[in-house]
């Protein structure tokens, strides 16, 4: 079934969803872990550096001068959402030895919840203990239509409510792209669906780009590295980064992030092919 694009966009036009992270122990335990550590982001633009202080998130410049404060809320256990200046959102996805976080920059966010009644089940293995789980999205103060969300084992379906009361389904065939992500990338549109720990909680979120991290400093064996030609400063950056991942076992992050870059270098076949040869053993 071709992807219904036209639900995701009714739900973005309307502006972003506000973050609403509850404080759950679960999450206070990994804002204490997070404390005092300072992230180099990798393959990113302006904001090369964060560091959590135990009260606030703030830029982190180079040569570790510190910068502004973010708006800042812990949605979940290893996920930290900032509000930027403008209309995009920054996710944040810490791998749970904190060797590592995928930082995303969001345009859209649809917050999915389970209804009154059902008992939520903590996500330990990601996707057997969602299966067939509805979640339903919350209304707020956009008044867009309601949409359910499911994962039936084979698909994730995504439904929206019509005017007269009709749902339209799609059903969409997901990769996985965190410990608790799906990643869908149809008719132009890249969207992660990620699951709260505790199983309650669900949200959609419309990427613009997807970037890589590692603590500032972090002593790792040394990667043999070679450049691209035409790449840029950070694509480069990025693909050097990728290597580290799969160098050190974490398959899933570094084969989201390849993914990710091929789609950044797809206009340039040449270039494709080049960087396609060189991420061969991550498929």
């Amino acid at each position: 079934m071709q992807f219904g694009a036209s639900l995701l966009i009714l739900a973005f036009s309307c502006g972003l969803a506000s973050a609403a992270g509850e404080a759950y122990p679960e999450i206070t335990a990994f804002a204490a872990k997070l404390k005092g550590i300072s992230w180099s982001l990798k393959g990113t633009f302006g904001l090369k550096g964060l560091e959590f202080d135990g009260k606030d998130v703030r830029e982190i410049k180079n040569g570790g001068a510190k910068g502004g404060v973010f708006e800042s809320a812990f949605v979940d256990a290893g996920v930290l959402r900032l509000n930027f200046q403008g209309a995009n959102t920054g996710w944040y996805f810490f791998s749970d030895d904190l060797r590592f976080v995928t930082p995303l920059t969001v345009s859209g966010e649809v917050a999915f919840k389970l209804p009154i009644g059902p008992q939520a089940k903590a996500v330990r293995e990601f996707p057997k203990d969602i299966t067939n789980v509805v979640f339903e999205s919350e209304p707020d103060e956009r008044q867009i239509q309601p949409a359910k969300l499911r994962w039936t084992g084979t698909h994730l379906e995504l439904a929206k409510q019509n005017k007269d009361k009709t749902w339209l389904v799609d059903k969409l065939t997901p990769v996985t792209a965190d410990r608790r992500a799906f990643e869908v990338e149809q008719s132009g549109l890249l969207i992660w669906f990620t699951f709260s720990q505790d199983g309650k909680e669900a949200w959609l979120l419309q990427l613009e780009n997807i970037f890589g991290g590692e603590p500032a400093g972090a002593l790792r064996p040394a990667v043999g590295f070679s450049g691209i030609a035409g790449l840029t400063p950070q694509q480069s950056e990025l693909l050097r980064h990728i290597e580290r991942l799969h160098a050190e076992g974490d398959r899933p992050r570094a084969q989201t992030l390849a993914r990710h870059l091929k789609r950044l270098v797809a206009k340039n076949a040449e270039l494709l092919q080049q960087v396609e040869q060189r991420l061969v053993s991550l498929k």
